[in-house]
């Protein structure tokens, strides 16, 4: 509770000037570099990965990009990973503030991946697909904000095999998971397995999934919470907010691939703490939380 405590008071927030100009894989170098924040396993163990917040927030006077560190990160870290990613780009530092303050009206929710975190979102795309989340950010009356927060934490260890045994078992015909290979025993003729060549034959899309998989297990991947807020001094603001809310959420539509997207669901906090969280590869996580190319 002492390191919560801690880390509380002494995290900051890193507010990002953008730069005239933006090179599309800056983002890409940006959250790699963050990977060098993976603690050693045995301080992992004693006081937890930090994490940090992505967040876009807005305001009647417009939208502003800040990272929200916590008191673990030491000073200047975060800031010179930005300068390097995006030359040009000036960062300011302040003590941090909620993402959105107390409100009488406010409306939220987060994003969840609706296939298990295996299965990769979509990455290319014709143009910036923050347009249409800054569009949707922008044209606040007084008195209303609006926050979009990316939290992610470098995972390594046991969790990441296990994109690897749901490629296995997708080529092989088998489960994936204890609960599945348990089910199978019990199972009359389960064990009679299908061989890979006649599974490719009944089920031609599997073989896409698969390449699919591996290429986002191939990558650095991270534990990520998308969430969001939309906040008014009004009572009588409620459908307003909630209108907003889902303006925001539906603009991570253009996130969805062939084999996953990202779905709405409610949520009861505005808050930076993050549990688990679902795993996003650097290359899923850049093509969120990066700076608008124009």
């Amino acid at each position: 509770m002492n390191l919560l405590i801690w880390r509380r008071r002494n995290a900051r927030l890193v507010e990002i000037a953008v730069p005239p100009h933006v090179e599309l894989g800056s983002a890409v170098a940006w959250w790699s570099q963050i990977m060098g924040l993976l603690a050693p396993r045995w301080k992992r163990a004693l006081y937890g990965q930090p994490h940090l917040s992505w967040e876009y927030v807005a305001d009647s006077s417009g939208v502003r990009v800040q990272v929200w560190v916590p008191g673990p990160v030491p000073p200047g870290l975060v800031e010179k990973a930005i300068r390097s990613a995006w030359p040009g780009a000036t960062v300011t530092t302040r003590p941090a503030v909620p993402p959105v303050p107390r409100a009488a009206t406010t409306s939220r929710g987060r994003m969840v991946l609706a296939r298990p975190d295996h299965y990769p979102l979509t990455t290319t795309h014709s143009g910036d697909p923050l347009r249409a989340l800054l569009g949707a950010l922008s044209g606040l009356r007084p008195g209303e904000h609006a926050a979009v927060q990316i939290t992610a934490r470098p995972i390594t260890g046991r969790r990441l095999s296990a994109a690897h045994r749901a490629a296995s078992a997708l080529r092989n015909g088998t489960s994936s998971t204890l609960r599945g290979d348990l089910f199978d025993l019990i199972t009359p003729g389960s064990l009679n397995r299908t061989r890979p060549t006649e599974l490719a034959r009944m089920f031609p899309e599997r073989a896409e999934e698969i390449r699919a998989i591996l290429a986002k297990a191939n990558q650095p991947r991270f534990a990520v919470r998308i969430s969001y807020a939309v906040t008014s001094d009004r009572e009588d603001a409620r459908g307003r907010t909630r209108g907003r809310a889902h303006e925001i959420a539906a603009t991570f539509a253009l996130y969805a691939s062939g084999h996953q997207y990202l779905r709405r669901r409610r949520s009861y906090t505005v808050s930076r703490r993050m549990t688990t969280g679902y795993l996003l590869s650097v290359s899923e996580l850049a093509a969120i939380a990066h700076l608008p190319y124009d």
